[in-house]
């Protein structure tokens, strides 16, 4: 499953990085967003950004970004 198709409230790990060059990958690595963090997604806009909190850090990613993070789902969002 990919960051972008996560939805609000919900934790993911993370798993890898598919595509893009090292320069996206070490731009990840200085936000703070590594292989087997667990994040929480925050807010996912419909044609916006979509943002993400790892441990205290909230941080935004456009959706092509979002497309290159691989993740696997830990816990889904409440509804209702």
């Amino acid at each position: 499953m990919r960051l972008s198709e996560a939805h609000k409230g919900d934790l993911v790990k993370i798993k890898g990085f598919e595509g893009g060059c090292d320069n996206f990958k070490c731009r990840l690595d200085a936000l703070g967003i590594r292989i087997g963090d667990i994040v929480e997604v925050k807010n996912k806009a419909f044609l916006g950004p979509i943002e993400i909190k790892n441990d205290d850090l909230d941080i935004a990613l456009c959706r092509g970004q979002a497309e290159k993070i691989i993740v696997k789902p830990i816990k889904a969002r409440k509804v209702g």
